[in-house]
């Protein structure tokens, strides 16, 4: 009797059997398309370096500097200044010069994992952070058992590009999420762990606790516990002060980038259901998310399929910028990885060469931001969909 065709799509072995690598007569098609798809980001590369070199240093360094600042300031005891935009702004423009807006917007715990990094100036921190937070994804993804092939491809997709180039966290949080849902299979206590420090980004979890409880009610408990050891290491390391102001000042500001689109460099560049609906008001903006956002709970309880799960987390988040994708970016690895086993279905090939080219041509064409919200949604038909079985040897 044949299983194959159900073992290609079941979670376990989406994340201990991915070791078939893609056929020989394929490889070079993929590395051309990986190629390709990184020429904008190369692009916007390039304009950073002239940049810098024109004077503009600490302008090309983006959310890096809120990355360098936050443990500066609180290795310094000055954490008060990142919960005071006015400060904060000041200090930013005599430590970099003349910037764009910049505003605190993590939790406190965060702090927790940055501060190691204060003692560098700015450059030096943002960069070996980013090698830090590539070590820890290449380190999960190899323990998931995922091959070498579909690392490389991720490392060097326009979304991680895209995620050093702004200075951003999202390799990081891809470390905890991704490799967090592909461990639960056979490292559930690690899986649980991973996902609980993701609570640095609280609005990038909205799927996942249910998904846990219903796949691993063990990974609940162990997510739990790192994410109020992370939030507890925090009240007892800087006290209760900036949990405070978290509360009443930085969350408030950050409803805020919803609800009236300021500070505008926070608001332009949200790619999210939310901001898709933002023109036809916020009732409409609110209703659109609140019912994707429920979808994509509900979705995620019942499926077993990582790859549906990472797209989810996207879709139901409504603070969404194009360097979050790389969660989309290792869906869509995973996807064709399958596909390669299998076979593709109709228009699949084309709507996965577009989810993964976007994160790098939303800068070039913001129209694009608009249209990430049913790109999405169409590969998440994708990845739901069962195609047919795989032919049996015997």
């Amino acid at each position: 009797m044949c299983f194959q065709g159900q073992k290609a799509r079941n979670y376990g072995v989406m994340s201990l059997k991915s070791q078939t690598k893609p056929p020989a007569s394929r490889r070079p098609l993929l590395i051309a398309i990986i190629l390709l798809t990184a020429i904008p980001s190369m692009g916007e590369a390039l304009v950073l370096a002239w940049g810098i070199c024109h004077g503009g240093a600490g302008a090309a360094l983006r959310d890096g500097v809120d990355l360098w600042a936050g443990g500066f300031l609180a290795t310094h005891g000055q954490m008060a200044l990142l919960f005071d935009p006015v400060a904060y702004q000041a200090f930013l423009h005599g430590y970099f010069g003349k910037i764009p807006t910049h505003m605190w917007s993590y939790p406190p715990n965060y702090l927790l994992l940055i501060t190691g990094f204060a003692t560098l100036s700015a450059w030096p921190a943002t960069l070996a952070f980013d090698a830090c937070s590539l070590l820890a994804l290449i380190w999960v993804l190899r323990l998931a058992r995922q091959n070498w092939g579909l690392i490389i491809a991720l490392l060097a997709s326009p979304a991680a590009l895209e995620t050093i180039m702004t200075g951003q966290n999202a390799i990081l949080l891809t470390a905890f999420i991704g490799g967090g849902l592909l461990l639960l299979p056979t490292r559930p206590r690690l899986g649980g762990v991973l996902v609980g420090l993701a609570s640095i980004k609280p609005q990038l979890g909205l799927v996942l606790p249910l998904h846990l409880l219903r796949r691993s009610p063990i990974a609940v408990l162990y997510a739990s516990l790192a994410a109020v050891s992370l939030a507890a290491a925090s009240l007892w390391v800087f006290g209760p002060g900036p949990w405070v102001k978290f509360w009443h000042i930085t969350s408030p500001a950050m409803t805020n980038v919803l609800l009236i689109g300021q500070p505008q460099d926070f608001a332009q560049g949200l790619i999210s259901v939310f901001a898709a609906f933002r023109p036809l008001g916020i009732a409409s903006a609110f209703v659109a998310q609140g019912l994707v956002s429920f979808a994509g709970i509900i979705i995620a309880a019942r499926t077993r399929n990582p790859a549906v799960v990472l797209i989810l987390v996207a879709l139901a988040s409504p603070y969404l910028h194009n360097y979050d994708l790389l969660a989309v970016a290792l869906a869509v690895a995973l996807l064709v990885q399958d596909r390669l086993r299998t076979e593709f279905g109709r228009g699949e090939t084309l709507l996965f060469l577009i989810a993964w080219a976007v994160p790098g041509l939303t800068i070039w064409l913001p129209v694009v931001d608009k249209l990430v919200p049913l790109i999405l949604v169409g590969l998440l038909a994708s990845a739901l969909r069962r195609g047919p079985v795989m032919r049996c040897d015997s």
